[in-house]
């Protein structure tokens, strides 16, 4: 079979990244003796620059794309429908010119639902099956961006975001994505999760407290308005024990900057701004804890960050509750938070500086164990149709 698989964001091993999921998605079904083209943005949505790739891999294909440097712009939404259209087109161009074999399943990643819809055109062209992975909940997500008293503001410009995710979520052959909480999003009773998944050894290295009693925080990702890191700044300049790195840029770093300074903790608070892969993994290799400051009501469920700090071995805490809560409680990985309270945040602390940590990933979050199990699931569906006829 070939498989097809359409990602904008997913960082690429060749840009010397770890593997993410659409990459070890397109190994567990080359490993399963099938053949997995990946159509990617040639824009890195992180570092907000063109990809840098000396050698491109084989099996993967950037769509060029319009930069933007803002998450929540007129621009990024342009670079999208922009990125939608050359995608589909040159999908298309390759697999009549017989560039690439034509796909037995193309598997969409949404977001983008601009390009998720093409993926799904694409599919109907071919006679492919088409899949939908959500990793992320459009437009849902963009409501915790607002204030409470402004969202509803916001629902008539997003209806027909709304009304896109709705007819991907109906016409799709298979509906999988990252979080349980997914399932009720989606209305789809044959919803598959497949969490983003760890490539990492199953074993954890025990990192042993610090003589000095400190405790070194880190939080990697965008500085902008959906994460309450003046929370965790607070909680650090209350206790002198506690240090905080944060990898990363965004719209509140200079302010973040202030309160850090205002709070007479700005040299324990330190801004490395975005950093490349070695760089961070240094990074992460000399902290403790990641911190997850996000909104419970995000409808985010198992974010990249997670991974990202277990993959590193790293304990976390979290404001994130629910899915993320009862993870990091249920297997000894971390601790959880009230998204607004310093005095939270330094009991959940607290707690993990006496407890017993786990030593291993759990089963659940291993890419060796997730990514063969998806390719079943979407290989299944293909000999399903292959049996109706």
């Amino acid at each position: 079979m070939t498989i097809w698989i359409e990602t904008p964001f997913d960082n690429l091993p060749a840009e010397g990244y770890r593997r993410m999921r659409y990459s070890l998605m397109q190994a567990a079904f080359i490993a399963a003796g099938h053949r997995a083209v990946v159509f990617a943005s040639d824009f890195n949505h992180g570092t907000k620059a063109p990809r840098q790739i000396a050698e491109m891999p084989p099996n993967v294909v950037l769509v060029p794309t319009i930069p933007y440097s803002a998450n929540v712009s007129l621009r990024r939404a342009f670079s999208h429908l922009v990125y939608a259209r050359r995608f589909e087109r040159q999908a298309r161009r390759m697999a009549d010119a017989g560039e690439v074999p034509r796909p037995d399943v193309v598997v969409a990643a949404a977001p983008t639902l601009s390009a998720a819809t093409a993926a799904m055109r694409l599919a109907r062209r071919y006679g492919a099956k088409f899949v939908l992975d959500v990793q992320d909940a459009w437009p849902e997500t963009f409501f915790r961006l607002l204030p409470k008293w402004l969202r509803w503001a916001a629902f008539a410009p997003l209806l027909p975001m709304r009304i896109a995710a709705r007819r991907l979520y109906c016409r799709a052959d298979l509906v999988t994505g990252v979080s349980a909480r997914y399932r009720e999003l989606t209305g789809r009773e044959d919803f598959f999760l497949a969490p983003l998944g760890i490539d990492a050894p199953a074993s954890m290295p025990p990192r042993a407290a610090r003589a000095d009693g400190t405790m070194r925080l880190v939080y990697a990702g965008n500085l902008g308005s959906g994460y309450g890191l003046e929370t965790v700044v607070e909680a650090v300049a209350r206790d002198k024990s506690l240090t905080l790195d944060v990898a990363g840029a965004g719209g509140k770093e200079a302010a973040l900057k202030s309160l850090a300074a205002a709070r007479g903790a700005a040299d324990r608070v330190v801004f490395h701004g975005y950093l490349g892969e070695a760089e961070l993994n240094a990074l992460l290799a000399q902290c403790d804890v990641g911190v997850i400051p996000m909104r419970d009501d995000s409808w985010v469920g198992l974010p990249n960050k997670l991974f990202d700090y277990l993959a590193a071995g790293l304990r976390v805490v979290s404001s994130l509750d629910g899915e993320c809560g009862e993870l990091l409680r249920r297997e000894r990985l971390g601790a959880v938070y009230d998204f607004a309270s310093p005095d939270s945040l330094l009991a959940a602390l607290g707690s993990l500086r006496d407890s017993a940590v786990a030593a291993s990933l759990p089963v659940c979050l291993r890419a060796d164990s997730i990514y063969p199990e998806y390719v079943r699931r979407v290989v299944q569906l293909k000999q399903e149709e292959c049996n109706g006829k």
